[in-house]
């Protein structure tokens, strides 16, 4: 018989082969929830920022002189500093690359083809970045004294135990519950800033524990690139200062015993060479922040104080009387994870906060670097899409994985409660994992048929003759969109138009007179999304007309009659919203960023009584 010197090193060989083929696994399950549906939309572009980035691309062209690229005239300069620069050069590098061998992308129409898997690769990268991470942290945090002890007869069971005396068990979690979360999958599907930025949060983090381990020497100018290229994809990135604060004070205290003061000093010298090597790499990857400095400081001053709530914008309106802190965290606990392991996650942040605060733990210090500053900010932000939560679903993820595994390290137990505690805790990452797995199939599902817009699009095109009035909504999308439908490329401009600015201030017997006579005269009224309807109601002392018209809407009081309505995969993952009938509980309705891009609600209301706009405006409360 072998004895356990014998037997340990064959059986950490077979742990570390389980280890790649789950990684692998959950990488290549990751890829598929993402490249699924990839083309949702069949190229209409219906994600205003993704559609904003592409149309900027479009207009990119190389400077003729050095002197023009150096100027804020040059054909290379966005003109639009919303968010960073670096997803437009990016996309426009890769573009160009594979035109050559993807004849498709010479036309800019097709430039989704190129920019959605580049989106795909980088949230890939994220899954492996949080892995990376996590493994990291557990090796240098937990050392031979706090590993679990004990046999088990179970598979799931001997495989954490295999795993967690070398962090991999609680890596391979980590990474399996961002490969699954939903937020994660659905912005996938977007070639936007969030997702880049994402990644270049997890690369400086990763490379923060690097230093903290005192790992390779270049780490540091590795460090400040990625922190320069974090910073062109979006300013939001600027909290990451922290990181490098924590990763080169805790990399001072490891190697000598001084005052806390001195450790701060040292960490500020150290921090000198990637602060200048994240400034180099911004000024070559957002060369017109710094060229065409007036618009960048406008865009980036605008963006801030719309954030803020400072600057009013109709498409915020819907955040009116929202919590801060608590509507972000719960929209990404139910919507963005799955309510157990959203629940799990947040609660996994507190106990890191807890424990660093009584421990001071180096693990912790550098994931809250990150986090803590990140969510105090966006946390009491006048905006609060769901969206933002992203750069921190991964720390949130490796932070769940930990107070699972965390189950099992309690050296006063015996060997018997360790093991039980161990299967316990396999038994609960189990079912967090099928849990969310369920609830990210259940989500994947509405990619299966046609987007709500294109479909809506079909019906009109059927069943409304051309020549017919149709009113929309402005700041929303217009339907019909340019389809084919039974075999004939359909048009809009078969149909006139009647555009109402029900946003428009003030709220007024004049603005109503416009309105209601353009609803007397339309055929059809189209609400593509909840975007008026579930914000105008938000703000009844601003909208009150526009308030009390959606009521009267909704229940035929005006005229109209639901003709057609259009969702697209499980109705729950888009539940009806006051003023509509049979709405969910406020507590059940998700961010509208969560659900009007991807797979909106669509109305079709037929005018069947064709009310004159003096009738209209009797109904709305105005008597002569």
């Amino acid at each position: 018989m072998l004895n356990s010197k014998t037997r340990h090193p064959n059986a950490l060989r077979i742990r570390t082969s389980q280890g790649v083929l789950l990684l692998v696994l959950i990488l290549v399950g990751a890829a598929a929830l993402r490249l699924y549906g990839l083309n949702w939309d069949d190229g209409h572009w219906l994600h205003p920022d993704e559609r904003q980035i592409y149309f900027i691309v479009m207009q990119l062209d190389w400077p003729q002189s050095l002197a023009e690229a150096l100027s804020p005239s040059s054909a290379l300069n966005p003109h639009f500093f919303a968010y960073g620069s670096l997803p437009f050069y990016l996309l426009k590098l890769v573009a160009t690359l594979l035109q050559p061998l993807w004849p498709a992308l010479r036309d800019p129409d097709n430039l989704h083809l190129a920019g959605r898997p580049l989106a795909v690769l980088f949230d890939l990268g994220t899954v492996y970045l949080t892995y990376r991470l996590a493994l990291l942290l557990w090796r240098k945090a937990r050392g031979p004294k706090e590993e679990p002890h004990g046999n088990s007869s179970s598979t799931l069971t001997s495989i954490s135990h295999g795993f967690s005396h070398r962090g991999t068990f609680p890596a391979l979690l980590g990474a399996a519950f961002v490969g699954l979360a939903v937020l994660s999958v659905q912005l996938a599907h977007f070639y936007t800033a969030d997702i880049l930025l994402t990644f270049f949060v997890m690369l400086v983090l990763n490379l923060g524990a690097d230093i903290i381990q005192d790992s390779g020497r270049g780490r540091p100018v590795a460090l400040g690139i990625a922190l320069g290229l974090a910073l062109a994809t979006k300013v939001s990135a600027a909290p990451l200062l922290f990181v490098l604060f924590v990763a080169f004070y805790t990399q001072s205290r490891s190697t000598n015993v001084q005052s806390p003061l001195s450790h701060a000093r040292t960490a500020l010298w150290h921090m000198i060479l990637p602060a200048a090597a994240a400034t180099a790499t911004f000024a070559v990857t957002q060369p017109y922040a710094l060229i065409d400095w007036q618009t960048f400081l406008d865009h980036t001053i605008r963006e801030s104080e719309i954030a803020r709530g400072v600057l009013d914008a109709p498409y915020t309106l819907q955040y009116a009387g929202t919590l801060p802190f608590l509507y972000p965290i719960w929209q990404t606990a139910f919507w963005g994870f799955s309510l157990p392991l959203g629940m799990v996650a947040w609660a996994a942040l507190a106990a890191s906060l807890i424990r660093w605060l009584r421990h001071g733990a180096w693990a912790d210090a550098l994931l809250l670097a990150w986090a803590g500053p990140y969510l105090v900010i966006t946390g009491l932000l006048y905006t609060k899409y769901v969206r933002y939560m992203l750069p921190v679903t991964p720390v949130l993820c490796i932070l769940a994985a930990r107070l699972l595994t965390d189950l099992t390290r309690h050296r006063s137990l015996g060997t018997r409660a360790s093991n039980l505690r161990l299967r316990l805790s396999s038994v609960v990452s189990l079912l967090l994992v099928l849990a969310t797995l369920a609830y990210t199939l259940f989500f994947a599902s509405i990619y299966a048929p046609a987007h709500s817009w294109i479909s809506a699009s079909e019906w009109i095109y059927r069943n409304v003759p051309a020549g017919d009035t149709i009113a929309v909504e402005h700041w929303d999308t217009a339907l019909p969109l340019t389809v084919e439908v039974d075999g004939v490329r359909s048009s809009p401009t078969d149909y006139n138009y009647r555009i109402l600015p029900l946003y428009n201030e003030p709220d007024d017997r004049a603005k109503w007179e416009a309105v209601a006579q353009d609803l007397s005269e339309s055929d059809i009224l189209i609400i593509a999304s909840r975007r008026l309807y579930g914000s105008i109601p938000r703000v009844p002392d601003r909208y009150p007309i526009a308030t009390r018209y959606y009521d009267l809407l909704f229940t035929g009081a005006l005229g109209f009659e639901l003709a057609g309505e259009f969702i697209r995969g499980p109705a729950w993952l888009n539940p009806r919203i006051p003023p509509l009938p049979e709405a969910a509980p406020a507590l059940f309705q998700p961010d509208e960023s969560f659900v009007v891009y991807d797979h909106p609600r669509a109305l079709i209301l037929r005018n069947a009584e064709h009310l004159p706009a003096r009738e209209l405006l009797r109904r709305l409360g105005w008597v002569e």
